[in-house]
């Protein structure tokens, strides 16, 4: 086991972005504890298939949506049986094989590598006490020293299904500096993501693009294309066409050697140049990006189903929904405002090349829109007692229920750490976006006014509570008595992942 890898760093934790009612002393005592000991005693990955390591986004999402003491003790209870490896587990090494300390001159020798996740997990501790998180992320991630040679730091960062982007996410939101060093160090020992789908020394020259004047809250980017217009790109794109036919056994491995045509791979630049941050604008700018970005992902995972089936949700879309939630704090801990911009563009052909190896799932805004925007638990209504004659309103009925307490009070307890995670992005979208009318969503209109994907004038920010609900009924309201349900891996885009579906 590594010595105190992160000692010379609080172990404080601060407030979340929602900070539900719950948190208390005693709470917050336990989980800096709890995290801590993650931190001294477990890698990031599970096995060497790089399985990844949960425990602290779970620990963050209890506390956050307001779990008791007790339910955080049996959080990690539960993810830590799931964690063989040590935090300086070296799967490769020879018995004994002492390895050589990362320093400033050698940080770059062993990217890729999990057993060095022990060492660069102490580098970047050492390098946050002398420098501090910004200019830390600003060296290791952005800076071209950082991405130069093959070391592709931001490649890494985004790697690994936005796992690295999420730790750090976390780290900023709760504002952990330790736990910085511990998201670089899961960083850096990813694979960088699919290098030739980036262009990562120049951004693109935004497109003029005049659009037909509609309502006031119809909304379009200052300079370049939306995500709902690139997007749309995407889906009537001949090139981007999904890789044929279905293989519902393919390793997600296989799926993106087959997908990585250097076609494919060429149209995914293109259709990401479309997207451009206009960072003279400032913070405005980014809070609409940031924006953007929790609409389309909301969208993605909850609209891409069949209609008169029933809903399944993506595994892999529903990481880009969770990772949404960070990006505003991941902005706001990064100094400058070209590497804010350069994360935000790194996401979108990773967006884009995750869309077409689930099949290229469409988004049908109709779809999510037929969803309730009242979802209960299970016999809800039979469970609740009669009011009180003089009460106002009946919560028994649709019309006089508030479904958020009942879902916050069921996912706490739910044993996915990324059904948690879902609900929470969702809850936090619901209070920022919950009252933007039909129409607004950034990008639902095309320049002559037409709608981008079908439907898509009629999405309100009620998609939130419809898409929680989706989400609960899905993965299953455990304290009341349904069993945890599942993410769906089937690669829902492809026509014959239905097929045998009644």
């Amino acid at each position: 086991m590594a010595d105190n890898a992160t000692i010379g760093l609080p172990a404080t934790i601060r407030q979340g972005l929602l900070n539900l009612p719950g948190a208390t002393w005693e709470t917050k005592r336990t989980v800096e504890r709890l995290l801590e000991d993650d931190r001294e005693k477990r890698h990031c990955f599970t096995n060497q298939l790089g399985f990844h390591n949960h425990l602290s986004h779970h620990l963050l999402a209890a506390y956050d949506l307001g779990a008791p003491s007790a339910v955080l003790q049996k959080i990690y209870n539960l993810e830590d049986e799931g964690l063989p490896w040590n935090v300086d587990h070296q799967e490769g090494a020879g018995p004994g094989e002492p390895l050589a300390e990362v320093t400033v001159q050698n940080w770059t020798d062993w990217l890729g590598d999990a057993k060095h996740y022990a060492g660069y997990l102490r580098f970047f501790t050492h390098e946050i006490i002398q420098r501090g998180v910004g200019d830390v992320l600003e060296q290791y991630v952005f800076a071209p020293a950082a991405n130069g040679n093959e070391s592709f730091m931001l490649l890494r960062f985004i790697g690994g299904a936005l796992h690295p982007l999420i730790q750090t996410g976390y780290a900023a939101e709760f504002g952990s500096d330790a736990m910085v060093a511990q998201a670089l160090a899961q960083a850096a020992v990813h694979k960088a993501f699919q290098p030739e789908l980036f262009e990562l020394t120049r951004p693109p020259q935004p497109e003029n693009i005049a659009y037909q004047a509609g309502e006031p809250h119809h909304r379009q980017p200052s300079k370049g294309h939306s995500l709902l217009s690139i997007i749309r790109q995407a889906y009537d794109s001949e090139i981007m066409t999904p890789v044929m036919p279905y293989d519902p056994d393919a390793l997600l491995s296989a799926r993106f050697r087959a997908a990585c045509t250097e076609a494919r791979r060429a149209e995914i630049r293109r259709l990401s140049s479309l997207y451009h941050v206009d960072t003279a604008r400032g913070q405005l700018e980014f809070d609409e990006k940031v924006e953007e970005l929790i609409w389309i992902t909301t969208l993605l995972l909850v609209g891409s189903g069949r209609r008169g089936r029933k809903p399944r949700l993506d595994f892999f879309l529903m990481h880009f929904l969770n990772a949404s939630l960070f990006v505003s704090s991941l902005l706001a801990a990064i100094p400058s405002s070209e590497s804010k911009a350069a994360l935000l563009r790194a996401l979108v052909p990773t967006l884009l090349i995750y869309l077409t190896i689930r099949g290229r799932p469409r988004i049908d805004a109709v779809l999510a829109m037929s969803y309730t925007d009242t979802p209960r638990p299970p016999n809800a209504s039979e469970d609740l007692p009669q009011p009180w004659p003089a009460s106002i309103g009946d919560p028994r009925n649709a019309e006089d229920f508030n479904p958020w307490p009942s879902i916050v009070a069921s996912v706490v307890h739910a044993p996915d750490a990324h059904t948690l995670k879902a609900i929470r992005t969702l809850y936090y979208a619901a209070q920022r976006y919950g009252q933007a009318p039909p129409g607004s969503v950034p990008g639902a209109f095309d320049t002559e006014g037409r709608e981008t994907h079908e439907g898509i004038a009629k999405v309100d920010g009620s998609l939130f509570v419809r898409a929680a609900g989706v989400v609960m009924n899905t993965l299953g309201w455990v304290t009341h008595g349904q069993s945890a349900g599942q993410w769906d891996r089937s690669a829902l885009g492809w026509d014959d992942a239905w097929k045998d579906e009644k």
